[in-house]
């Protein structure tokens, strides 16, 4: 998980270009403001040639790449810059995301976005008839029955359905995870975001898009983003307040507790079925 609590960004024209830039540190807003300047520098010297063969293109992104990555950092992940609402502890963080909807990223809580679940071989031919979500049940309750260790929790959302799960060997980049996210037929979009930003994802409040607000307001700076997004935030969270992001469905393997999952289930309102899902 790479999100750096200190981040600046800007729009500048570089050589007739605009070009969105970006710095970010784990260290201080100095440190961040100093990337963003390299950033620009790299761009500068790269739009002066009269002509870009594809390996001063890949030497480019490469130079990118390397200034935006941790040290020692063995696989490229994308920063996320995000502004940070709460820290409940080392491995997992809330933040609020490009478009203002509150998002919990985690390296211990394993969540499975599923837009689409259609079983998959005895399973499917078996279920003729059945609708996608009681095959979706079924595959969760299967897996669980397959791996005495593994826990599974079945969410409905909006436009699909989520499933958080915990057990032994899961974990980020893991040949139990790629089995697993195969198994339930996960978003391949979220699959390599997963991927891309070293954690897993959950949203825990509701899509603004949805709802006739007005977008969220471009955030220069972590500094500066609190007051930024304030007003914004208000009127968010009471056009939000009466709906849910995901209704618990059902859960299999072993009984499963813990302050994260309580988390994501009192902000995505999961257990209150009564209310309409955005």
């Amino acid at each position: 998980m790479k999100i750096p609590p200190y981040w600046v960004r800007e729009k500048r024209v570089v050589r007739g270009r605009e070009v969105k830039l970006f710095g970010a540190s784990f260290d201080s807003m100095v440190a961040a403001q100093a990337s963003l300047a390299e950033r620009a520098r790299l761009w500068e010297a790269y739009l002066a040639r009269p002509s870009v063969s594809p390996a001063v293109f890949a030497d480019f992104t490469a130079a990118l790449r390397a200034l935006a990555a941790l040290p020692g950092e063995d696989t490229y992940s994308a920063a996320v810059l995000e502004p940070v609402i709460a820290a409940p502890d080392e491995q997992n963080l809330v933040t609020r995301n490009r478009y203002g909807a509150l998002v919990l990223n985690s390296t211990s809580l394993c969540f499975v976005d599923v837009d689409h679940f259609r079983g998959g071989g005895l399973l499917r031919f078996l279920g003729l008839g059945k609708k996608p979500e009681q095959l979706l049940l079924e595959a969760a309750e299967k897996l669980c029955r397959q791996d005495e260790t593994l826990s599974a929790r079945v969410y409905r959302t909006a436009h699909g359905w989520r499933v958080a799960l915990q057990g032994q060997g899961l974990s980020l980049g893991s040949a139990r995870e790629a089995q697993l996210f195969r198994a339930l037929q996960a978003d391949p979009l979220y699959v390599n975001l997963c991927r891309k930003q070293a954690c897993w994802r959950a949203r825990l409040s509701p899509k603004p898009f949805h709802m006739g607000l007005p977008r969220f307001p471009y955030l220069t700076d972590s500094a500066q983003a609190p007051q930024q997004m304030a007003e914004w935030v208000a009127q968010y969270e009471a056009r939000t307040a009466p709906y849910a992001v995901c209704r618990l469905l059902d859960a299999f393997g072993p009984a499963w507790r813990s302050p994260i999952l309580e988390l994501h289930d009192s902000h995505t309102r999961a257990l209150t079925p009564d209310l309409p899902l955005a």
